[in-house]
This record gives C-alpha cells, sequence and structure tokens, in this order.
C-alpha cells in the first residue's frame, strides 16, 4: 500500500476539505433555489424572496410564514452534514496522521453514511410552498450540494484504502532498525 496508498491519502484529504468548502457554501448561501415569478433565490438558512438581500429566515415575518417543513428539513440536514464532514475529518485526520482513536474505522463509515442520508435530504426544498408559489429552478448552491456529496463520497470510500497510519509505519520501521541493529551485532560482536 506504499504509493497507492499515499495516493488514496492525498485523495481523501482533498475531498475531505472541497467537501467541507461545498457544504459550507450551501449553509451560508441564499441561491440553492434561483425563483423563477419573482427575482429572488432560496437557501436553506437564507432567503431573497423579494430581491432585497438575503437575510436569514427568521429574520422576517413574511418569509418566516412561508418556510414549511421541507425547508426546516433543508436547513437541518445541511447543518447536519456540515458537522458529519467535520467528524469525518476529524477521524480521519487523527487515523491516519496523530494516534488512534477507539473505532474509528466504525466511525468514518458510519458519519460518511449519515452525511450522505443527511444531503440527500437537502434534494426536497424543492417541493417546497415557497417553490409551489413563486416556482423554482436549481441554483449555484445545488451545484455546491451535489460537489459536497461527490466530494464526501469519494472521501468516505477511499478512506478503507489508504495506507497504514503514521504510528503503525513508525512501529514497523522500529522493528526493521532493531532487526538490523541486532544482525550487525551478531556478525561484529
Amino acid at each position: 500500500m506504499g504509493l497507492v496508498g499515499c495516493i488514496f491519502e492525498l485523495v481523501v484529504l482533498t475531498c475531505l476539505a472541497g467537501g467541507i468548502v461545498c457544504n459550507a457554501i450551501v449553509v451560508g448561501g441564499c441561491d440553492m433555489l434561483n425563483l423563477v415569478l419573482r427575482n429572488g433565490s432560496i437557501g436553506p438558512w437564507r432567503a431573497d424572496i423579494d430581491g432585497g438581500g438575503c437575510v436569514m429566515w427568521g429574520n422576517d415575518a413574511a418569509i418566516i410564514a412561508q418556510a414549511d417543513w421541507l425547508i426546516n428539513m433543508g436547513r437541518i440536514c445541511s447543518m447536519l452534514g456540515l458537522i458529519m464532514g467535520c467528524v469525518l475529518t476529524f477521524f480521519a485526520i487523527f487515523k491516519q496522521c496523530l494516534c488512534p482513536l477507539p473505532c474509528s474505522q466504525c466511525i468514518l463509515d458510519l458519519s460518511g453514511l449519515g452525511l450522505q442520508i443527511s444531503l440527500a435530504l437537502v434534494w426536497p426544498m424543492i417541493r417546497s410552498t415557497v417553490c409551489d408559489e413563486y416556482g423554482c429552478r436549481w441554483g449555484s448552491g445545488a451545484t455546491a450540494l451535489l460537489l459536497a456529496q461527490i466530494f464526501f463520497l469519494a472521501a468516505g470510500c477511499f478512506t478503507r484504502c489508504m495506507r497504514e497510519p503514521r504510528y503503525e509505519r513508525r512501529k514497523k520501521e522500529r522493528k526493521e532498525e532493531e532487526k538490523k541493529k541486532a544482525a550487525a551485532e551478531e556478525e561484529h560482536p
């Protein structure tokens, strides 16, 4: 798993960084869905219904009235996806670079699966009452959501293909050095 494992390790870390950035764009943006009948857009956490600028869903009474359960599910699931992406990144970095954590591969697998499920539950926002009333089409936030899912899927799959963790490689190196020293001492007592 030498060179190939190192390549997979770089792929995983790059995909994790890309996934977190794209998911943060989804959470922080208000252009996931563009409104057809108005000059505005909505996102999981922010809305621009009248084209006057992005505001949080909870800051305007007119906007709060239009936030139905599909938008609230998109809000919760987008933030949950960001949190699970951070957990996945934390455990991947600790497992690979720093020190062993208990059940790290199991937590990597479960957080990768939960992350995919939570990000998939953001897509139904297009069926919300806001979209029924004003009409919606996908915006650039939807592209960021798709990229986040692809990045996190690749990272979750390739965590099993990485080379052995650093602390295990160090143990093997120490054992090899001890064998070489012991062999050298036996040859030259």
